[in-house]
């Protein structure tokens, strides 16, 4: 990465996402590693600075380096940022961090949750997930991941006129990377979840118009067939109109076509197989979206606004119905709605859109709920089972 020297800035304007470098100021061998702020702690803070100096929104200074570089191979990369917030979740001790090859994570299992949380996730298993089925279907983003031997494949479906540039379109891969190990990191050293990191690909457009893949490469692939699209039952920006077509990738390439066959063989082998769509849309709201195991689908320019690595709520919330977590839209104790007294720890839940902008600590064990609760129905996971 490219380092520039100007005076220091406010690690405010880092968070806030403006074009910046940030410059921790100080003695580094009296400092944890990770600890890019220097507040005595690596906490969220560090880990979205680290998102805006892999984005290029934030730049680090020289003397910064030696402790960004958390596993000490003289790179500033992803692997510093996962580190960093495995850190911060208390998974790893930063005290114990050494030269290319951390102490690995702890164990954690379900008897480690908080009692407090004991209850809420309970009561959203029996009353919503259960009653609502959403983890029943084997096409969940835990199956994808471990169909997929440790990755995902995504297509980016572009039902738009507005053009990306070839920088754009890698900054997307590294945004979906992220977004969908925001959450991963929390299985983490948990149970038998068997990956420390999801690789993300994308691996081709779909898009109604060519001409939008600025200085296209020979090795891109892109679907450009389109077929007509009704948008009545779409909501609009209003300032916008929504394509009438959309360019579909091959139902021979979809996971979500073929997932019930395990015998099932995808042309070209499993790398060419795509998992979801990143579904990006002209007019839709700039705010809100839908998502599931099929994909997320969010308008351009909510997508175009995160590949600076900030507003990345929007899309991991909808990543959080992949993994089966469903709306709380009701009132407490409702159908619908969320558990009696809420959701404890005191941060709401990403899962109720408007009162949480990340992943909470609750949503988090959550996560590692569901995937205790499914992790050993008969058939699902053989290569786990037969481990």
């Amino acid at each position: 990465m490219d380092k520039k020297k100007i005076n220091a800035v406010v690690a405010a304007a880092v968070l806030a996402g403006s074009s910046a470098i940030f410059n921790a100021g100080a003695d580094t061998a009296k400092k944890y590693k990770g600890d890019i702020d220097l507040d005595g702690s690596v906490s969220a803070r560090d880990v979205m600075i680290y998102k805006h100096c892999l984005t290029k929104t934030a730049y680090l200074e020289d003397e910064d380096v030696e402790i960004a570089d958390i596993n000490e191979d003289g790179v500033i990369n992803v692997y510093d940022e996962i580190l960093a917030k495995r850190i911060a979740m208390g998974i790893i001790d930063p005290i114990k961090i050494k030269a290319e090859n951390p102490d690995p994570p702890s164990k954690i299992t379900i008897s480690d949750m908080p009692s407090e949380y004991q209850y809420a996730a309970d009561w959203i298993w029996q009353n919503r997930v259960v009653a609502e089925q959403s983890t029943v279907r084997r096409n969940t983003i835990f199956d994808q991941i471990i169909a997929g031997n440790g990755t995902l494949n995504y297509v980016v479906k572009w039902q738009s006129y507005k053009t990306v540039t070839l920088e754009q379109r890698r900054a997307f891969e590294t945004m979906l990377e992220n977004a969908v190990n925001d959450w991963t990191d929390w299985l983490v050293g948990y149970e038998n979840w068997p990956y420390d990191h999801v690789d993300v690909k994308v691996v081709g457009w779909a898009v109604i118009d060519r001409n939008v893949m600025q200085d296209l490469q020979p090795d891109e692939i892109v679907y450009d067939t389109t077929t007509p699209y009704d948008s009545s039952f779409d909501t609009s920006n209003g300032v916008e109109e929504i394509p009438n077509v959309v360019a579909d990738p091959p139902a021979e390439l979809s996971r979500m076509e073929h997932f019930s066959d395990p015998n099932y063989e995808y042309p070209g082998g499993l790398d060419k197989r795509f998992d979801m769509c990143m579904w990006a849309t002209q007019g839709f709201p700039s705010i809100g979206g839908c998502g599931g195991d099929w994909g997320q689908r969010l308008s351009d320019n909510a997508y175009l606004s995160m590949i600076d690595g900030t507003g990345l709520h929007v899309l991991e919330h909808e990543l959080g119905h992949g993994f089966g977590m469903t709306d709380f839209y009701g009132g407490e104790g409702e159908k619908g709605g969320f558990p009696p007294g809420g959701f404890p720890g005191g941060e709401n839940s990403l899962m109720m859109a408007g009162s949480a902008m990340k992943i909470t600590d609750f949503d988090g064990w959550e996560l590692r709920y569901f995937w205790s609760k499914i992790k050993d129905e008969d058939g699902r996971f053989p290569s786990l089972q037969n481990q």
